[in-house]
């Protein structure tokens, strides 16, 4: 990966993830630390990869299962209970970013698609995934914010967010040699099949760029 890209992302990731490094290049888990599985940045290895892989999977079905379900969750309480669960998961994908980025020999990282993936989830997420999801917690019973909170993440998600992942994951995958191993194709939530990317200004357009030999199979 290009140096300024590499730096820039983890700085991104540490700022989010607020956590502290131990000697082994492994996180130590603090009281605030918001890592489901702890970030590796010491020249991950190839099963580190695969962890990191199947971890992201699951914070983004869990994304998509709340985000699926949520027109159907009480305002109050029920809504908020579940949006608290579903941040947990959320915030633990820049921890997974955090490792995939961070392999020093990692061939992929040199392409157009997957810099400006990682560039890209970077701009966006925070704001556009966690700040929104943390708006609905602290104003679960106003229909206004969590309808555009939901609604804006459901655009960044569909549009930038997992064609990101798809990059980010289908490289890592292939450079550590277990694509036959993981799954690189995100999950969509079901508001992506309404949402025309093409029409979308903020739209990330990393998956019409080169990516080396690495086809993209995003599921559209």
């Amino acid at each position: 990966m290009h140096f300024s890209i590499a730096t820039t992302v983890l700085t991104f990731a540490a700022s989010i993830t607020a956590v502290a490094a131990g000697p082994n290049g492994k996180y130590r888990r603090q009281a605030a630390d918001p890592c489901m599985l702890d970030s590796v940045t010491d020249n991950p290895s190839a099963d580190d990869a695969k962890a990191a892989i199947d971890q992201w999977n699951i914070d983004v079905n869990t994304v998509n299962a709340f985000l699926n379900e949520a027109s159907g969750l009480a305002h109050g309480m029920e809504i908020q209970n579940a949006t608290m669960q579903t941040l947990l998961f959320a915030q633990d994908e820049p921890c997974q970013l955090k490792t995939l980025i961070s392999n020093s020999d990692f061939a992929g990282g040199d392409t157009d698609a997957f810099n400006c993936a990682a560039m890209d989830l970077m701009m966006v997420f925070d704001t556009h995934v966690l700040q929104n999801l943390r708006s609905i917690i602290m104003m679960p019973s106003d229909a206004d914010v969590i309808a555009h909170a939901i609604s804006d993440i459901n655009t960044f998600r569909c549009c930038n967010v997992l064609p990101d992942a798809n990059i980010l994951w289908l490289d890592s995958a292939t450079d550590n040699g277990i694509s036959d191993q993981v799954n690189f194709t995100p999950g969509l939530e079901d508001a992506c099949a309404n949402i025309d990317c093409s029409t979308v200004a903020t739209a990330a357009n990393c998956t019409s760029l080169n990516n080396g030999s690495n086809p993209l199979k995003l599921r559209i």
